[in-house]
């Protein structure tokens, strides 16, 4: 069968099954630290001796303490099972992959796959995780996660912000992105999937709300806000982009000299 005649595949199935993965896996990821944090204080002997039912002001507040140290026990147990789950898949190549009818599903996908329930649990944590964002960016988690999990990136943020394909994803320093921006490694035509590593060098700005995938950001860059970078686009040094599709709207002095950024790279964090 000719190219130009092989249809597309069915997604359905396939979404199916990535829904169950996420489901089962999103479960497994709440409900082990739940379990292995309570077991470890209990070990150890540490809930308060009074209950916290009609306790006063001391014991309400020695409870209090003692949550917050399972927050942060649970926490730090949840990245640690991200980066153990993460270490277990071997990471996708970049590539094409066929997607039509006619193809068989190449194995790259399914790592993509797992890899993405993963980000999922990683971005939308559930409420005991409400401290994911910072053990991940801290020290010494920051150090497994960064070459294990990704983005390797240098710099540190503020808010998380929403990077795809972490694995195929790298910062350098002094990197600002702006808040709703979502930076990928992947990007899907019609009959097939691309994945192509997203490079962000030093001293970039991006503005807020940007979407890109596939692309080379090069130092002192500056994309504007809203700005959506068609894959595979190289940004030169110093060069600001902006539009949809954004494209080169002119070249700014390099990083440490006094210049104007334009009203639309405006960052919200």
């Amino acid at each position: 069968m000719s190219e130009a005649t092989v249809k597309p595949r069915d997604q359905k199935f396939g979404l199916q099954m990535f829904l169950v993965l996420d489901a089962v896996l999103r479960l497994f990821l709440w409900w082990s630290p739940i379990a292995l944090t309570a077991a470890l204080i209990t070990a150890t002997n540490s809930w308060p001796g009074k209950p916290l039912v009609g306790a006063n002001l001391d014991t309400a507040w020695m409870w209090g303490q003692k949550l917050g140290q399972w927050a942060i026990l649970y926490n730090l147990i949840y990245v640690a099972l991200l980066i153990a789950l993460r270490a277990l898949i071997p990471t996708p190549k970049e590539g094409r992959y066929d997607l039509g009818s006619g193809s068989k599903l190449d194995r790259q996908l399914l790592y993509s796959a797992f890899i993405a329930t993963l980000t999922k649990a990683r971005y939308h944590a559930p409420f005991p995780g409400f401290l994911v964002f910072h053990i991940a960016s801290l020290p010494p988690m920051r150090w497994l996660m960064g070459p294990i999990f990704g983005p390797r990136s240098k710099s540190y943020y503020v808010t998380d912000p929403c990077i795809i394909d972490p694995h195929m994803v790298s910062v350098g320093r002094n990197v600002t992105i702006g808040f709703g921006t979502t930076i990928a490694a992947h990007y899907q035509q019609r009959g097939a999937v691309y994945y192509k590593r997203t490079i962000i060098e030093d001293d970039v700005l991006i503005g807020g709300h940007v979407a890109m995938a596939g692309v080379h950001v090069k130092r002192g860059a500056v994309i504007g806000a809203g700005s959506i970078v068609l894959p595979e686009s190289e940004i030169g040094e110093n060069e600001y982009w902006s539009g949809n599709p954004a494209r080169r709207r002119s070249v700014l002095p390099p990083p440490g000299e006094r210049t104007t950024v334009p009203n639309d790279a405006m960052i919200t964090v």
